[in-house]
């Protein structure tokens, strides 16, 4: 903590991807809701030969240490398990997801429960941390508001992932998609789309074609001529949620915004998959999308708070330990 703001500082690292950044960066503000704190990004390099200590610092790394670091994907742990000896152990490590290594090489993992990982240092929540907040959704929707209410009532924010290990967003699924929400437009609804990353660009492109001039759609793809991202005001104005069964991510945003999630399935199956709609639909947060609209009361996902609470624990827990030494 520094002396001079009374502020936890937080690290967080990974290699700049959105589905990671998110992660870290979400676990952080929640954190920094629960304890003052000032957060710093790392973002290291993708390429990782092995999962052992990292020599020295990155380039963005000095001397004095953070309170508490957190690493998302492969490429952070070889910092997080040196951060132990540069700080001499005062340094709070956390990884998320399934890091795929001994969980003994951090101080606390907090992986999907999808994951079935197990241990005494292991923290497992439903789905994966986010960035999705009532602050962060209320000042999305500020932001958007005048363009917003040019889509009238009711809003289906339609959630896209595309191509990953395990699904693929096809041409058959993309004219599937289509039928529906041209069958939703149909009945008045407003679609909100927003594409991601992975999502093909062929499909990318066939949804401009399809939607792009439309008055009852707002498209954002991610080009300039887009604008700034409305992602978070999408989830926010949603009535419901339609997202690709892809994204552990962007179903855990749904969920956390309070919306109820329609799951449109695409090409590909995996078991982890399977366990993560069965805890949503278990939990009353996701339905099967059979190409209607369909609403219903959620409490939103607080899985993230969660998460920062066990974090901020073990932060109090490791400052008891260090006074005692």
């Amino acid at each position: 903590m520094s002396p001079a703001s009374g502020k936890l500082d937080i690290w967080v690292v990974d290699d700049g991807r959105a589905g990671l950044a998110n992660q870290t960066l979400g676990l952080a503000e929640a954190i920094n809701a629960l304890v003052p704190a000032r957060i710093k990004t790392h973002q290291v390099k993708r390429k990782v030969i092995n999962f052992g200590p990292a020599r020295k610092p990155a380039a963005s790394m000095s001397a004095p240490w953070p309170d508490i670091c957190i690493g998302c994907g492969r490429a952070s742990i070889p910092y997080l398990r040196a951060m132990r000896r540069w700080s001499d152990g005062r340094t709070l490590t956390v990884q998320l997801q399934d890091p795929r290594c001994k969980s003994s090489y951090f101080d606390l993992v907090i992986p999907p429960e999808h994951d079935r990982l197990e241990g005494e240092n292991v923290f497992p929540i439903l789905g994966a941390p986010t960035r999705v907040s009532t602050r962060l959704l209320d000042e999305a929707i500020t932001k958007f508001a005048d363009k917003m209410k040019t889509y009238p009532r009711p809003h289906l924010a339609v959630l896209l992932g595309g191509n990953s290990k395990h699904h693929k967003f096809t041409n058959r699924s993309y004219k599937r998609l289509v039928k529906s929400l041209q069958g939703l437009m149909d009945s008045k609804v407003s679609l909100l789309i927003t594409t991601s990353r992975r999502t093909p660009k062929g499909i990318t492109k066939a949804l401009r074609r399809q939607f792009g001039k439309k008055d009852q759609v707002w498209l954002w793809a991610g080009a300039p001529k887009d604008g700034p991202n409305p992602y978070f005001a999408f989830l926010q104005a949603a009535d419901a949620v339609l997202v690709t069964n892809d994204s552990t991510n962007m179903l855990t945003e749904a969920a956390s915004a309070g919306k109820p999630i329609l799951l449109f399935t695409l090409k590909g199956n995996d078991a982890k998959f399977n366990r993560l709609y069965d805890s949503l639909a278990g939990a009353g947060l996701a339905r099967p999308f059979t190409g209607s609209l369909a609403t219903w009361p959620v409490e939103p996902l607080e899985e993230t708070v969660r998460a920062a609470k066990e974090v901020v624990k073990y932060l109090y827990l490791r400052l008891q330990e260090n006074r005692r030494t």
